[in-house]
């Protein structure tokens, strides 16, 4: 079930809605539903897998249980049943999501050396099988370190990880964020309307703004080498900078909407990356849950930047190697992780030599460098193979590129697609305030206080045509196909 599929944006959250709010105001009650509803979510379009990562997440309680600090078992036992859990995870993770892979990596190989046919069986994907699995890795990790206490009844650590807003594309939140809310959370009318606004707000920028931006995306990519201009690569390659940014961003913003109206209070995962002005920074404003997480759980134990300039880039590079593999199985995400390595251990190298340290460029032109560099880099990630990504970037900076008159330019970007990129441009970039802080707040400043004219009237305003866009988002998923969240496959 998706957030933008009609059955879950008319029928399934409505109706979870009503029973969440009439039952009673307990903690427990209100935990069942929500652990009720998360798991039909689930079992929507996986229902076999549900009993899979039911019986996953009852491991991972009972092995939890034993190896928190407070547990009088032996450290050496604990060590092994943490090593036991994270196997386990990362067991059925390979197995879904990387089996074909490898199969398809070594099979050449071992035709080659040892003349030998290597099949492998292409087992399906759990949906969010890599959200999943960093949910419970941290959560062992946590409760072996004692950062987090694991829960004493294991339906709330079913509903830690089942719970249905961020179990397919997060934000990946860690059990230590979130542990105290499951056990009490606070549930208000300003939150349940906070909530929907965030939510809409989501629903709009993936409606509206993405799925208009993967038209014109999915149509240069699509295009046959032949066709390609370097002006059709700059076009397309900007059109799916910013649909990604749109769809992701979105889904995050509907994901931490709907935990708005639970009573949960998500961290946020977006904070307008491409005004970064460095590749560091840009992965300090995109995606924060996963850079937190890559850094808590695998720089860190790594070393960090302690130690070597050396070794702190072998850590930069084995950490977006590992990246790249969990957005997705092949080597153009290998390639992708290994990109940002490079750059994130570049910049560490150029900011190490002390009179760089006395240069300072202008704020402009370190945000165009850095946005270059990220554009080239989703061609990785957009791309259906690496050699087509190679041949897209050599075409982008005019080699071999197609001439212009091959294919006419309105072909693709017509008057309605440049107005679509100009204005995504713009609220990505400059226009959009946060809506993480900016909604919440101002509505419970309106709630609480004695608002002035102006003030009720700007919030007014700014609530009808949240509505209206609502509107028009809901109108458009029914009367077209519906597009999948591009992290989904993830």
């Amino acid at each position: 079930m998706l957030f933008t599929s009609p059955i879950f944006l008319f029928i399934f959250l409505p109706l979870f809605l009503i029973v969440y709010y009439l039952v009673p105001n307990t903690t427990s009650a209100k935990n069942s539903i929500a652990l009720l509803g998360s798991i039909l979510f689930f079992a929507w379009g996986e229902p076999i897998f549900v009993f899979v990562l039911l019986l996953g997440t009852y491991i991972d309680y009972r092995i939890s249980l034993y190896i928190e600090p407070k547990s009088v078992i032996k450290p050496v036992h604990k060590k092994t049943l943490l090593l036991l859990g994270l196997s386990l995870n990362i067991f059925t993770l390979i197995m879904s999501k990387y089996l074909t892979f490898i199969g398809g990596t070594l099979a050449p190989i071992m035709h080659s050396w040892f003349k030998a046919n290597l099949t492998v069986p292409n087992l399906p994907l759990i949906l969010g099988i890599s959200f999943i699995t960093f949910h419970k890795v941290s959560y062992l990790v946590d409760s072996y370190n004692g950062r987090a206490n694991p829960p004493r009844h294991f339906f709330d650590c079913a509903l830690y990880i089942f719970l249905f807003p961020q179990l397919i594309a997060g934000p990946i939140i860690r059990y230590h964020d979130i542990g105290n809310q499951i056990h009490a959370r606070e549930h208000s009318a300003t939150g349940l309307l906070s909530g929907f606004l965030r939510f809409s707000i989501g629903l709009i920028k993936k409606i509206l703004i993405a799925d208009t931006l993967a038209i014109m995306a999915d149509k240069v990519f699509n295009l046959a080498p032949t066709e390609l201009s370097s002006l059709f690569a700059w076009g397309g390659i900007v059109a799916y900078t910013l649909q990604i940014y749109f769809d992701f961003s979105g889904y995050s913003d509907m994901a931490i909407g709907l935990g708005q109206m639970m009573g949960f209070h998500f961290p946020e995962n977006f904070n307008r990356p491409y005004i970064a002005c460095s590749i560091t920074e840009f992965w300090q404003r995109w995606h924060i849950s996963l850079s937190n997480w890559m850094r808590l759980y695998i720089y860190i134990p790594l070393g960090g930047n302690r130690g070597t300039l050396l070794k702190t880039y072998i850590n930069l590079w084995i950490v977006f190697l590992i990246s790249g593999l969990w957005h997705g199985a092949s080597w153009n995400f290998i390639v992708w992780g290994a990109y940002y390595g490079f750059f994130l251990s570049l910049e560490r190298a150029v900011t190490s030599i002390p009179i760089m340290k006395h240069i300072v460029l202008p704020n402009t032109l370190r945000r165009i460098i850095t946005l270059l560099i990220v554009i080239v880099g989703w061609v990785f990630f957009r791309s259906p193979t690496l050699s087509y990504a190679m041949h897209y970037i050599l075409v982008m900076f005019g080699v071999n590129s197609a001439p212009s008159q091959v294919l006419p330019w309105g072909s693709i970007f017509n008057n309605h697609a440049i107005f679509t990129l100009i204005i995504a441009s713009l609220i990505a970039t400059v226009v959009l305030p946060k809506t993480s802080i900016y909604y919440p707040k101002k509505l419970k400043e309106v709630w609480i206080k004695n608002p002035t004219t102006s003030e009720v009237q700007t919030i007014s305003i700014q609530f009808i045509t949240t509505l209206f866009l609502l509107i028009v988002s809901a109108a458009a998923i029914l009367s077209s196909d519906y597009t999948p969240f591009l992290y989904f496959r993830f």
